[in-house]
């Protein structure tokens, strides 16, 4: 089978509000303006599915499939739908929240850590209409939006990721919950997927004014070294504005320092 699928990036950190559906959104977005042939896959991990939403999915939408349907039982499908920004995705449901069992129930077949691998790579439930045939044929890129905790489903992106991307703010409680999220990738590295890498720590809402912010930023790179991106992700009431529209920050102000600062990181992952 031939693949196009260049990479599985998992956006993780498990402090909450420190802007990984908004990296998400906007590396999606920010991938397919950087090369036009790419198509792009988001998956929503996260039982408050902020990230649906900003693909216009609606809880509404009643029995139509989500991630939860497709995790919760053997044989499960992931359901693909297409936003009318270009970008596909698979939505998440509140009942994510209440799957741990039914992932402990497959274990028998399967390691309850690698569901969601097994899914990437299997049959897939084409809600699009496009004819899709499988992940690793149709995209060349997979962005998995995480709860803001190590939950079973952030070690599943974990087991199903290339690489894992740490979106950092500067405070430091945020700081400090670096190290925990090394360990378990390191753990992951050594046991069910040695395949995984840290593709970088990304400083995010970055105001470089006050000095405890320049403090911290030093404190990173000291620690982790060329782990940490250059591209850093500055503060941005526009964003909170494009996503109160539920648009993304380059259909609402693509020129914002904001806008240009993901086109950056694209550059520096991607190239």
């Amino acid at each position: 089978m031939e693949t196009r699928l260049k990479e599985v990036l998992a956006i993780v950190n498990q402090k909450g509000g420190v802007g990984k559906t908004t990296t998400v959104q906007s590396l999606a977005v920010a991938l397919m303006r950087h090369c036009k042939s790419w198509r792009v896959l988001v998956i929503d991990l996260d039982p408050q599915g902020d990230l649906s939403k900003l693909m216009h999915w609606d809880a509404e939408f009643g029995d139509r499939p989500t991630v939860t349907d497709a995790l919760a039982d053997e044989g499960g499908m992931l359901p693909i739908y297409k936003s009318d920004r270009g970008v596909y995705y698979v939505p998440s449901s509140k009942e994510l929240q209440n799957i741990e069992p039914k992932m402990m129930d497959q274990m028998k077949y399967l390691h309850p850590y690698l569901l969601l691998r097994q899914r990437l790579l299997g049959k897939i439930e084409d809600c699009t209409g496009e004819g899709i045939t499988s992940i690793p044929e149709w995209f060349d890129y997979v962005l998995i939006d995480c709860s803001p905790a190590l939950s079973m489903c952030t070690y599943n992106a974990m087991g199903a990721a290339s690489g894992l991307l740490i979106p950092v703010q500067m405070e430091g409680l945020s700081v400090d919950g670096i190290g925990s999220i090394i360990v378990e990738m390191a753990q992951m590295q050594q046991g069910l997927n040695p395949k995984l890498q840290l593709r970088g720590l990304l400083p995010v809402m970055v105001d470089a004014r006050p000095n405890i912010v320049k403090g911290f930023i030093s404190y990173l790179r000291t620690a982790y070294g060329d782990n940490v991106t250059q591209t850093t992700i500055p503060r941005s009431v526009k964003i909170n504005e494009a996503q109160t529209k539920k648009q993304d920050i380059y259909e609402y102000k693509q020129w914002s320092p904001a806008a240009c600062a993901y086109e950056s990181l694209v550059k520096e992952l991607f190239d």
